[in-house]
């Protein structure tokens, strides 16, 4: 077998567990031995993909992120692209983007928390920022304030990212209601 194949898969198992066990135990529960015991591979080996935890945090982080701004620029009616990125978040996500967000205060060096900033902005919130703004223009959202739309949005559908987990919950029904709640609010 071709060693950069094999280097590769490598590379995503270690980014892919390290994306379930982050979610699960955060920055300062996860363990290095505990992520080679579940890939099946040793710590140099690890640290050969990546220089320590704090850079495989972010790179784990860049990779998850990675093309989510496609998913928010697909053309498409208003209500129809919020529903694609509500269900977007609770497919991928186990833990809301608070809590990844909020292990930034243990980056220590300076360029990988600007790397998190970065692939958090770039992928997620500058287009939805975007969306919201077209929607603004167009006369299907209320207000001026595209970003504070974008942060309700996001929160709504944060508080209910771990639901999805519960059986008989529908990732795309509840998406639809999500997006419902946050374009006409709880009227009557």
């Amino acid at each position: 077998m071709d060693q950069n194949l094999i280097d590769h898969q490598n590379a995503v198992r270690i980014l892919e567990e390290g994306w379930r066990l982050f979610q699960q135990k955060g920055y300062r529960g996860l363990t290095i031995d505990e992520l080679c015991l579940r890939c099946g591979i040793t710590k140099p080996t690890i640290y050969y993909y990546f220089q320590d935890k704090e850079n495989l945090f972010v790179q784990v982080l860049a990779h998850k992120l990675h093309g989510f701004h496609t998913v928010i620029d697909q053309p498409g009616p208003l209500p129809e692209r919020l529903q694609r990125v509500a269900a977007s978040i609770l497919d991928n996500f186990e833990a809301d983007t608070n809590s990844l967000l909020h292990d930034r205060e243990h980056l220590k060096n300076l360029t990988n928390l600007a790397k998190v900033r970065e692939a958090f902005h770039s992928e997620m919130f500058a287009p939805m920022i975007a969306l919201m703004q077209s929607g603004i223009q167009s006369g299907e959202l209320r207000g001026d304030d595209p970003e504070m739309l974008t942060l309700i949005f996001l929160g709504i559908v944060n508080s209910f990212i771990r639901k999805t987990a519960v059986p008989g919950t529908d990732t795309q029904e509840l998406s639809s209601t999500l997006t419902q709640y946050f374009l006409k609010g709880a009227q009557y």
